[in-house]
């Protein structure tokens, strides 16, 4: 017995020693069979962990335990356990699919998105592909919360309004930053959205801090596509869309015209406009012109892209080129486009990494340079005289007309006048990545681009330039170019040992930009036949560089950054961000944005395990400071101007130069002596979580940003030289909410929904303006002047003017005469009681042009081969400043009669309506809250079905095959009676809400396939 019973004890003992010394030895791959290099390897249940080599390799010491479970991690894919069976073994990771589990671009680095600490939203390249979108800005409407994105103009080519998390600053830009594989301010409108990968959305300050001094606005991360290893794989996407505008102002035919001008002319002592001869004949063989019908086109846009990606485990490529034709929504408009990509990646050996990215677009556009005013051939088109033909007997065009409008026949004006533009765009990114110890890599990110751009303009007979006595028409040719150079170097440690995880990033950057202007003009040219060509045929010539802009500029930043990651435990988390930037625009260079942030993944903690209701939850929070310098070059510097105008005599010489009005020197702007960044200061409080594995996900961002040091566009006084500089002054405050919650409430082998709901809320506020307060502003064309106001404690997009009160009623004779006025005329407020009324004292805040808030819903259906995608946008709260509609009823300077056929619904004393007559005592006012409407609105932004062509159908040949109708735009349900309540002339934080002669947004219904070979 005592012999077995030692027998035993030395068993024991060799098993203990040989526990002790045992030794786990494996390899960890992708999918694929590649290698992964820093894959966390740990022995579950103790802090023994090692990370694998550059090959997959790993050996690990188990220690006394005996049959060791070995766990496995890799960013971007799926955690996986292997139970040691006592020799050598490799592990194969899958993809994590998982939305928690994705791996998402933070900038300078990936992530998981399960452990990111900032407000990020992140948009993959299959919700951008099942739309046919133009503009990469669409594939964010009613996909991110706290993201605002708008088509504010229907001209074609035109870019889109993306707001994330209100308006940060006054009069400066407020569209987000760009980045685009690692460019900072890249040009989105060079990018094919079939060539994107992810779209990654940084809304909070704790993480666009990283980008320091341009991030206030918020940050979109663009990857593009790279080819995978395998076979070569050729990918077309062609597709054509139907265009036409969805609604039509109601303007008054012929003979509806006749009557209503005939009431204007005689209610107001004037013999009538028309003979009964000429009305009878409106009503039978003379009907007139339907202008908005004529101007207009019903156009189809064409859009191929192909490209074709591949690889080996050594070198991977995506080559693509897309080709649009988009015609416009009115005559002789257009925008075409070529884009041409080429993106390589490469792995020269196991340490060193090189990716090249290779972009050029060629854009070219006619007459879309519209900015909405009354003036423009939209405008011309409700205001003129519908009693007019287009052109005369002898097939001239009619220019002008005794009724209506005063500008010139629209038709004429837009068939005759000639705004080209043709540009090239170039870039080009080199990223080097250098694995230089385990766990320490070294990035160098370089891009240049070289753009340049030629503005031809052609003004001649039969446009209004021409019939200016003062000019004669005239051609002109502006040429603008520059280039662009960005250096990003930065160092990255990841390490993991037990519980602790860190990963530490270290950025040195700088980046350069020059741009080069100039305009050559010449007017009243003796023959218009050779159009733009030859500028030596007129009697006038100028250079100059173009308005608003330097003939010269070049301004530069460099930035300096720091970052930690810091996870325990897999459910604590912590990042930390200071970065350093130095502008040259400025007078006081630099400035610090700190940013700091805490998570806690509250699923991983003992209570919650095993919850059958609770899949996934986190809580985070964070601060930062972001910051703000779009202002122009040289705007810190004092400047002379040297112009040839009129006005020269009030200069003086410049270098002995004499008489005349050439050569001479005036003052320019004066700068302020203390030019700084703006400061973006935030506070974000979210949870993430994810209920029934998976099948109802949900996102609540709280957040409080306060902007100090605005940047304004403060006006000099008169004696010192009366121009506008920069200056900063103020503040301003956005908070809000943003909900995202998702459902998948039908997953069966035939059917799957899946549906989405996004509710974003924002209230803005001015806090101060350095004492400033009621600074009227704004001017949108020559039909909306000073109509905007800057009130402290009002939001931005706050509407100035009278407050409307409908028309004086018979029974209120007596207190109309006390104005001046008679029953049927225009009633205004009377703030004071004076018994007059005027700008002094009359004049308040009457709307605002922000939303309260916006939403979307989003629906995604698959059922057998067919699937099916519906997207509903809408705000609420806001209101429309319209100058399209105050234009209509007539009397408003360049209107001289009403072509809205709501006049014919005038006040009488038997109709006592709140449409004022025409009498002599008629207070002719645009700026009031009679032109204030609700802008609230829901549209079917997109509908689209599709059918999957069975794969067995093509055997081998054909990868893919998807054949698809979709609608743009379908209908909209909103109270505004113009032509479409998403449109807008803002052109900064001040001006949201305005609107006058914007062309709308198109209703479009597209055809197309997506093929894969």
């Amino acid at each position: 017995m005592k012999k077995c019973l030692l027998l035993l004890v030395l068993a024991l003992c060799v098993l203990v020693t040989h526990a002790q010394n045992q030794t786990v030895r494996g390899k960890v791959t992708g999918p694929n069979g590649q290698p992964l290099a820093g894959a966390s390897v740990t022995i579950k249940g103790t802090n023994l962990s090692t990370t694998t080599d550059e090959n997959g390799n790993f050996q690990l010491s188990a220690g006394n335990v005996l049959k060791p479970v070995i766990t496995v991690t890799f960013v971007g894919y799926e955690t996986q356990d292997y139970t040691y069976k006592g020799k050598s073994f490799t592990v194969q990771l899958t993809q994590d699919t998982r939305t928690l589990g994705d791996v998402i671009v933070i900038g300078y680095g990936v992530q998981r998105k399960r452990d990111v600490t900032g407000a990020t939203s992140e948009v993959k390249a299959e919700q951008i592909v099942a739309k046919p979108i133009v503009r990469v800005e669409e594939a964010l409407q009613g996909t991110v919360a706290g993201v605002t994105v708008e088509s504010v103009n229907g001209q074609p080519g035109a870019g889109l309004a993306v707001r994330i998390r209100g308006t940060a600053s006054i009069n400066n830009n407020n569209d987000p930053l760009y980045v685009i594989d690692g460019q900072i301010g890249g040009d989105i409108s060079t990018i094919s959205p079939n060539d994107i990968e992810a779209i990654e959305v940084l809304k909070d300050a704790s993480a666009t801090a990283i980008y320091g001094s341009r991030g206030s606005t918020g940050v979109v991360i663009v990857t593009t596509k790279i080819g995978k290893e395998g076979k070569a794989r050729i990918d077309i996407n062609p597709w054509v869309k139907k265009e036409e505008i969805a609604k039509e102002l109601p303007i008054m035919n012929a003979y509806q015209f006749g009557i209503a001008t005939n009431n204007q002319y005689t209610s107001t002592g004037s013999p009538a406009a028309f003979s009964q001869a000429q009305l009878q004949a409106f009503q039978t063989t003379d009907k007139g012109t339907d202008w908005q019908k004529a101007l207009q086109d019903k156009p189809w846009v064409q859009n191929y892209q192909i490209s074709v990606s591949g690889g080996t485990p050594d070198v991977k490529y995506m080559v693509s080129y897309l080709h649009l034709d988009e015609p416009g929504l009115i005559l002789n408009q257009w925008f075409r486009t070529n884009i041409a990509r080429a993106n390589f990646q490469i792995k020269a050996n196991d340490r060193l990494n090189l990716q090249f990215n290779i972009t050029a677009a060629l854009p070219q556009n006619r007459n879309t340079q519209y900015q909405g005013d009354i003036t423009d051939p939209f405008a011309e088109a409700y205001e003129w005289d519908p009693t007019s033909p287009i052109k005369n007997p002898n097939g001239s065009f009619i220019l002008e007309s005794s009724y209506a409008a005063l500008g010139i026949n629209p038709i004429a004006q837009e068939t005759n006048g000639l705004n080209d533009n043709s540009g090239v765009s170039a870039t080009g990114v080199g990223i080097l990545t250098y694995r230089i110890l385990k766990g320490l890599t070294f990035t160098s990110n370089n891009s240049y681009t070289n753009t340049s751009n030629i503005n031809r303009q052609l003004y001649g007979p039969g446009t209004s330039a021409y019939l200016a006595s003062a000019s004669d028409g005239y051609a002109a040719q502006i040429s603008t170019s520059g280039h662009s150079f960005q250096n990003s170097n930065y160092f990255t440690y990841k390490g993991e040992w037990g519980d602790h995880a860190l990963t530490v990033t270290a950025l040195y950057e700088q980046s350069q930009s020059t741009a080069y202007n100039n305009q050559s003009k010449s007017a009243n040219l003796s023959s218009y036949s050779l159009g733009y060509w030859n500028l030596a045929l007129g009697s006038n010539q100028t250079t100059s560089a173009s308005s608003g802009a330097l003939a010269y500029s070049s301004q530069a930043l460099q930035s300096y950054m720091g970052r930690v990651e810091y996870k325990f435990k897999d459910r604590y988390l912590l990042d930390g961000t200071i970065r350093d930037d130095g502008s040259s625009v400025l007078t006081q260079k630099y400035s610090v944005f700190p940013s700091g942030a805490v998570g806690w993944i509250v699923s991983k903690e003992n209570f919650l395990a095993g919850s059958k209701t609770i899949s996934f939850l986190k809580l985070r929070g964070g601060y930062g400071i972001t910051g703000n310098q779009t202002v122009g070059a040289y705007s810190s510097i004092p400047q002379l101007g040297v112009n040839n105008v009129e006005y020269a005599s009030t200069g003086y010489p410049f270098n002995g130069a004499g008489g005349g009005f050439a050569g001479y020197t005036t003052l320019g702007a004066p700068t302020s002596t203390s030019l700084k960044w703006e400061d973006d200061h935030q506070t974000d409080i979210g949870v993430d979580a994810a209920l029934f594995n998976g099948i109802v996900t949900f996102t609540g961002d709280y957040y409080y940003r306060k902007v100090t040091n605005l940047l304004y566009n403060e006006p000099a006084p008169d004696y010192n030289s009366g121009q506008n500089y920069e200056a900063n002054l103020g503040s301003l405050m956005n908070r809000g909410w943003e909900f995202d919650v998702g459902v998948t409430p039908v997953n069966t082998r035939k059917v799957k929904w899946t549906t989405t709901g996004i509710l974003s809320i924002n209230r803005n506020k001015l806090l101060s303006l350095s004492g400033l307060d009621n600074v009227v502003t704004s001017n949108i064309g020559s039909a909306q002047t000073g109509v905007s106001l800057l009130k402290v404690g009002k939001p931005l997009g706050e509407f100035y003017g009278y407050k409307w009160l409908g028309t004086w009623k018979t029974n209120e004779a007596a207190e109309a005469t006390l104005y001046g006025n008679v029953p049927g005329d225009s009633r205004y407020l009377d703030v004071l009681g004076t018994h007059t009324i005027n700008s002094t004292d009359d004049q308040l805040p009457i709307g605002n042009g922000a939303p309260k808030y916006s939403f979307s819903w989003n629906n995604n259906v698959t059922f057998g081969n067919f699937s099916l995608a519906m997207l509903f946008y809408g705000t609420h709260g806001n209101q429309i400043y319209t100058g399209t509609l105050s234009y209509t009823y007539g009397g408003l300077g360049d209107a001289r009669n009403a072509t809205n056929r709501g006049i014919l619904d005038v006040w009488t004393p038997q109709n006592q309506t709140n449409i004022p007559h025409w009498s002599k005592t008629e207070p002719i006012i645009i700026n009031s809250s009679r032109w204030v409407y609700d802008g609230s609105y829901i549209k079917l932004k997109n509908i689209a079905l599709t059918y999957h062509f069975p794969k067995s159908w093509f055997g081998t040949a054909i990868k893919d095959l998807q054949a698809y109708v979709s609608g743009q735009n379908v209908f909209t349900i909103t109270k505004y009676p113009g032509y479409d309540p998403e449109i807008s002339n803002m052109t900064n934080g001040i001006t949201q809400g305005l609107e006058t002669a914007t062309i709308p947004n198109a209703r479009s219904y597209t055809f197309g396939i997506r093929a894969g070979f």
